[in-house]
């Protein structure tokens, strides 16, 4: 009896002795939960804090680095002032702003000597946590600079928006730009191709996409990832076509002066003819402008537009080309002018004739490729030749040469052909 009742009252006391550790225990650890709470609430809000700041920051850059690019294309125009420039750049800030971020203030410095403009973006943003941790976490600051890549006459654009090969050059082919830049709009990582034992010298390359170099040389500054440059020629109105001046027109022998009208069914010119070409418009309607053999050409103040099926140029064999572009009117400054709404499915024109040395004014095939494939120099006698064409293809070891001497020639230049500036962010 009494050692049952001992074994109870030992039992009643261990079991209120575990009751109380329990207790005990809960109350401790909802101590010392209590205790740690903010300190878990205040590693989420600070990982929170650090991540509203990271998304800031990178908000701000961007918005910084695309008013830098405005206020820098401000910069290259001739009657920009220093207030036109922040204007520009601020009130493309402020739309680049997104609305957490609005409340956001800019800065514009300007550095006419290096050509750059700089946007300082800053916003003073409040964290509830980040800021007891580091105090560089506000105002949060950014920086954006963007410059003027340099201010170039035009001696090449191509057009092409996409694909490879907007300017090419095969192998042992030669460039020689003088005092000017070559531009290929194409986004494509090879949008301009130099080949084996090629060679370019010119002022800048400049291209919207890459470069795919695989040998050949070039002494110009390379740019890639370019902003690509509008047609210079796109408001340019094509002559009217009217009814059929001559038909199937051919000379291939004598000296013969033509006159400026509507060549349906093309031009073509061989053998030993010689043609003198009188002041004027020439439309090519539907036929090749074909000129090879020992045939020559020349003119002064004229102007050659293409429209309609196979209307190309075909400057062949040992053909001499010696044609300057029109003076005055609408197409003043132009040499060839092919068909703005002509397909551009194997629409080539083709200079390959080895005395085509003087092309003075502005080549302007919109829709349409352009090789030059001689064995020989092509335009070395001309004061400026620009080529403005879908894509241009050198090849087969010419020396294509483009001047740029605008004061030696009564061949006005086209507005955007005479210079233009790239704008590439620095920083």
């Amino acid at each position: 009896m009494w050692l049952s009742n001992f074994k109870s009252k030992k039992m009643t006391r261990n079991q209120s002795l575990k009751r109380r550790f329990v207790l005990n225990s809960s109350g401790t650890t909802l101590v010392t939960f209590a205790l740690s709470l903010p300190v878990l609430l205040g590693a989420v809000g600070v990982g929170v804090d650090f991540g509203t700041l990271s998304m800031k920051r990178s908000n701000l850059q961007a918005a910084g680095d695309a008013a830098a690019l405005a206020g820098a294309k401000e910069l290259s125009l001739a009657s920009a002032t220093d207030s036109s420039i922040k204007a520009a750049a601020l009130a493309f800030l402020s739309a680049q702003l997104v609305n957490g971020d609005s409340a956001a203030t800019g800065e514009v410095l300007i550095d006419r000597s290096k050509g750059n403009v700089t946007v300082k973006v800053t916003e003073v943003w409040a964290p509830f946590f980040a800021q007891f941790l580091s105090s560089d976490v506000t105002p949060v600051l950014t920086s954006s600079t963007a410059s003027l890549a340099g201010e170039t006459k035009v001696c090449i654009l191509s057009l092409a928006s996409s694909g490879p090969l907007g300017f090419s050059m095969l192998e042992s082919a030669h460039v020689l730009a003088n005092g000017c830049g070559i531009y290929s709009n194409s986004t494509d990582k090879n949008s301009m191709y130099l080949g084996g034992s090629s060679t370019v010298k010119a002022t800048l390359l400049c291209s919207s996409g890459g470069i795919y170099n695989k040998g050949g040389s070039t002494d110009a500054t390379v740019l890639t990832d370019c902003p690509p440059i509008p047609d210079p020629l796109a408001l340019r109105a094509p002559p009217p076509v009217g009814a059929c001046t001559y038909t199937n027109m051919s000379v291939s022998s004598g000296n013969v002066v033509l006159k400026p009208g509507v060549y349906c069914g093309g031009l073509k010119i061989d053998k030993t003819a010689v043609v003198t070409f009188s002041p004027g418009t020439y439309i090519v309607k539907d036929g090749l402008f074909l000129v090879r053999n020992t045939a020559s050409v020349k003119g002064k103040d004229v102007a050659f537009y293409f429209t309609g099926t196979m209307a190309l140029l075909w400057f062949l064999e040992d053909a001499a080309i010696d044609l300057s572009g029109a003076e005055t009117g609408p197409l003043a400054g132009l040499l060839f002018f092919d068909d703005p709404k002509a397909n551009s499915f194997l629409r080539v024109h083709t200079i390959s004739s080895t005395h085509a040395h003087t092309l003075t004014g502005t080549i302007y095939l919109p829709h349409a490729a352009l090789l030059v494939n001689p064995y020989g120099n092509v335009g070395e006698d001309s004061a400026y030749t620009a080529i403005v064409a879908e894509r241009l293809a050198v090849e087969k070891g010419p020396n294509l040469v483009l001047n740029s001497d605008y004061n030696a020639t009564s061949v006005p230049v086209p507005a955007g052909i005479r210079s233009t500036t790239s704008v590439v962010l620095t920083n």
